[in-house]
């Protein structure tokens, strides 16, 4: 069996960095602008959660009344306006007026280095696993900007070369995002009216990143060929989470109001999110039993790269090992696995044989030797599908 690759889309703020990284940007127009009267950000933050709060204080059905996962997408998708106006509102202040590259790149190169945006552990080698392996990398975020979050990972790979490891170029990973490289009246650059996308607007809301998302799986050639997983961590990923083949969602041992807000969501929709102990017979026996993939999609979470990627070596090999260019069997098969056990489960014609013959395949990744683990596990997984 020939395992697709993964197209591998991430989403920026609080899940490939530990917490929102809009504050910095902020400051990259106030100091271009040193010289004019602007508001400032707290007043530009409080306005927008004003909208905010009179918004959801109008909206029907509230929170507790929203069971299904249509209402809830609506009311995501209902926050346009109030994004709208909070966009509105920064570009008749002229706080990113006359920003250009050199300054968002000082910004982020300082951020990254001074420690004012950290980048999780293991997004590195998470992202160079999946390229090894023939897949895509991307990151969307409906904040700001493509341009500082592409210096932001230069950064950070830099750094990296400095402890040994290569491998990924921010060229290999597609960055989509709204900009602030701003004009001389202060306007900003709105994803979707950027040249050549005719829409309007910019990435504001859960569905237009979902929008993003197939966008680049149409770019890529991705469709029914490779297996999507997304990451996030706050409602507004909660669209692509439930489209993409698996959806991973950080947490934080101590969870963040975006990361709660989220988890309460999935659980008020009904929604399983099971923590991300994969690889055990028996946790994907239960899963694919209650028909958590039978549409070959599921929800699950973890506190980050590095637990996740060294969960699953565990899980497989009974070893507890660092996740990097030695890992024989990679999260990509992990998360290839979990919508592939779910189909067959469904269409197979002895679901119980199936996941028998499932638990051999994983004690016997646990007892043969490194170098066959990966041929056996194909061999097994093509013997389960038959």
């Amino acid at each position: 069996m020939t395992f697709p690759p993964l197209h591998l889309i991430l989403d920026w703020d609080g899940t490939l960095t530990t917490s929102s990284t809009l504050p910095t940007i902020a400051q990259i127009g106030y100091a271009r602008n040193a010289s004019h009267p602007l508001p400032s950000w707290h007043t530009i933050s409080e306005a927008y959660m004003s909208d905010l709060r009179a918004h959801t204080s109008t909206y029907s059905p509230p929170a507790s009344e929203r069971n299904t996962i249509a209402q809830e997408l609506q009311w995501l998708e209902s926050l346009r306006d109030v994004e709208r106006k909070s966009t509105e509102r920064v570009e008749a202040a002229g706080i990113f007026r006359n920003v250009g590259r050199e300054d968002v790149r000082h910004a982020a190169e300082q951020a990254v280095k001074e420690g004012k945006v950290v980048l999780r552990d293991g997004w590195i080698d998470l992202v160079a696993w999946v390229l090894k392996d023939g897949g895509e990398v991307g990151i969307v975020s409906v904040g700001w900007s493509a341009e500082f979050i592409r210096w932001c990972l230069k950064t950070g790979l830099e750094a990296s070369k400095e402890e040994g490891k290569e491998g990924v170029k921010v060229e290999d990973i597609d960055v989509r995002a709204n900009e602030v490289l701003g004009w001389e009246d202060g306007k900003l650059r709105r994803y979707f009216e950027e040249e050549g996308r005719g829409g309007k607007g910019g990435i504001w809301t859960a569905r237009d990143k979902r929008k993003v998302v197939e966008e680049m799986a149409v770019e890529e050639g991705d469709i029914k060929k490779r297996v999507v997983v997304y990451v996030g961590d706050s409602v507004t990923d909660l669209e692509c989470l439930l489209s993409a083949n698996v959806g991973v969602c950080v947490r934080d041992e101590v969870e963040s109001e975006e990361q709660i807000e989220l988890k309460q969501s999935l659980g008020r929709l009904g929604v399983g999110c099971s923590h991300f102990d994969i690889m055990t017979p028996a946790n994907l026996s239960d899963f694919v039993r209650r028909g958590g993939s039978a549409d070959g999609s599921s929800v699950w979470w973890d506190c980050g790269f590095s637990s996740l990627c060294r969960r699953a070596v565990v899980e497989v090999t009974g070893q507890d090992r660092t996740f990097g260019s030695d890992m024989y069997l990679g999260l990509p098969h992990m998360l290839y696995m979990i919508p592939k056990m779910g189909y067959l489960h469904k269409h197979h014609p002895e679901p119980s044989l199936m996941l028998a013959r499932f638990s051999t395949v994983i004690r016997n990744a646990r007892c043969m030797e490194k170098g066959y683990k990966i041929d056996i596990i194909e061999s097994n997984l093509e013997q389960i599908s038959t």
